[in-house]
């Protein structure tokens, strides 16, 4: 019961969000792959991030654990990284999460603002999220721009 309620939640949190278009190479979504100033990772190549965001890498080169992070359903940055690195829209993703929920896997962490998202990779070394240009300041280290 617990878990078709977790299941039903996960639908519903992902089929909410909303298919933004955004046009390639518009500056208010210039997006930035970070990680936090003490994060072991230096660098992340597209493919390696598709694998991060759709849970099929767990580990980093070393053996510590990968903790990709989103930005909140309906955001439209967070749908115009999903096209991007993914290939398909949050929406699209919704049966292939729920896939991985009966495999055991969870879809990335959530957090509601950039503000967040830094203060939570300066604590989490292995994790890894993006971000806005805009608010991308000192306390992260971008690893890859994304137009």
């Amino acid at each position: 019961m617990i878990r078709l309620l977790i299941v039903c939640s996960l639908v519903v949190a992902l089929a909410g969000t909303t298919a933004t278009r955004v046009r390639a190479g518009d500056h208010r979504f210039r997006i930035a792959v970070v990680v936090g100033r003490n994060s072991i990772v230096r660098e992340v190549s597209k493919d390696t991030l598709r694998d991060v965001y759709l849970r099929r890498q767990r580990v980093w080169g070393d053996g510590a654990r990968v903790i990709p992070v989103n930005l909140p359903p309906g955001n439209s940055v967070r749908e115009h990284f999903s096209e991007i690195v993914l290939g398909r829209s949050t929406r699209d993703l919704v049966p292939y999460w729920n896939a991985r929920y009966f495999e055991g896997i969870m879809p990335p962490a959530v957090l509601p603002s950039p503000a967040a998202i830094r203060a939570y990779l300066n604590v989490q070394p292995g994790a890894i999220a993006y971000l806005p240009e805009d608010d991308v300041d000192d306390t992260c280290h971008p690893l890859l721009w994304l137009d």
